[in-house]
């Protein structure tokens, strides 16, 4: 590109302009720069995605004030070396978008003190890393109510990405909401060691089905075990957005979530000077996310669905009320007693009556 005399003599006279304005008001009239790190690919169609969509909301709301650089498959094991370099490319605000990335952010935040981190999931704050996550154990609740209304086998089956917390206290809520229904119903789980991984996942769904399970739970982020249910004629929930068009015949419901209002308020709390570690976790009447339309259900089955749900919204219906027995027969809490937000973020056992073998 070449420049006149004339665009010389313009360039030279904002610079003298900025000069006189001072500093203070060139970083103001700067966007903010947020990044985003992902644990997948943006085109998974679930956890990704729909992060990725809260980050266009985010522009679209907020237009010129900021300006967004995503960074997609990002590894556990280099979530710090992305988070320095987006920090040095001038990010003032990044967003670590899954579990696998909290003890990293928490080791990485202390080095960049200037850097506001939001971690979606963990189970600490710090002077600069707030937490956000969605109750979406609420949504796993409905599903295993859905589930025992529909299973036939009694046996619902399970792909699990990893077993931490969130993956864990989930199939134990599955559980107890099927068993709300029938007091009978099973559980099988397939680990597949990833959140994104559309091979495994189907395999995953392939062996659950070829066990007897007729109802497919997963915790992991693309639409191929659900795609799989719909070849083989079983029933499925999605992930992190609506999957009916992949699995029309086999598609119950799914958790949509919503970032975008989140990722906008945060993003404004930067640019007022207001920000301040906080602790996010909404349920179904936050807005964080919703279930997707009820489908191939009865009449009867989809407004039982929406009561459990509308109750769990409402605070009526708690998940986590006693009494909670171990799978080894300790007891959590008795009858009267209910989990505290700390000891559902850090479960780490199954229910009596939850035969899940932990990898090693």
């Amino acid at each position: 590109m070449s420049f006149n005399r004339r665009d010389l003599i313009k360039g030279a006279g904002v610079a003298a302009g900025a000069a006189a304005l001072g500093t203070s008001a060139v970083a103001q009239a700067a966007p903010l720069q947020v990044g985003f790190i992902y644990v997948g690919p943006v085109g998974d169609f679930g956890w990704s995605t729909m992060h990725d969509i809260g980050r266009k909301r985010l522009e679209e709301v907020m237009g010129a004030q900021v300006k967004t650089t995503p960074v997609e498959s990002v590894a556990a094991n280099d979530m710090e070396r992305v988070a320095t370099q987006l920090a040095r490319q001038g990010h003032r605000l990044i967003f670590t978008t899954s579990f696998s990335f909290f003890q990293a952010t928490m080791r990485v935040a202390p080095t960049l003190p200037q850097t506001f981190f939001e971690s979606a999931t963990g189970t600490a704050t710090a002077p600069n890393v707030s937490l956000y996550n969605a109750r979406f154990y609420e949504g796993r609740y409905v599903q295993g109510v859905i589930a025992a209304r529909k299973s036939k086998s009694k046996t619902i089956g399970y792909i699990a990405s990893f077993p931490v917390p969130e993956v864990m206290h989930a199939i134990n809520t599955v559980m107890r909401g099927a068993w709300s229904v029938d007091p009978s119903m099973k559980i099988r789980v397939v680990w597949v060691n990833a959140w994104f991984n559309p091979g495994r996942e189907a395999d995953a769904a392939r062996a659950l089905i070829d066990q007897g399970c007729d109802v497919i739970c997963q915790h992991t982020d693309s639409p191929a075990p659900l795609q799989l249910a719909n070849e083989r004629g079983v029933f499925g929930f999605g992930q992190a957005s609506d999957m009916t068009k992949f699995a029309p015949r086999a598609h119950l419901t799914s958790s949509v979530n919503n970032w975008g209002d989140y990722y906008v308020e945060r993003a404004r709390a930067v640019i007022n000077g207001t920000w301040k570690p906080g602790d996010v976790w909404g349920g179904l009447g936050s807005g964080l996310f919703r279930l997707a339309p009820f489908t191939n259900m009865t009449p009867e089955e989809a407004s039982e669905a929406q009561k459990i749900a509308e109750a769990l919204g409402s605070g009526k219906l708690n998940p986590f009320d006693g009494p909670i027995v171990r799978a080894d027969g300790t007891e959590v809490i008795g009858a009267g007693g209910r989990l505290t937000d700390d000891q559902i973020r850090s479960m780490n056992y199954f229910y009596r009556g939850v035969d899940v073998a932990v990898p090693g």
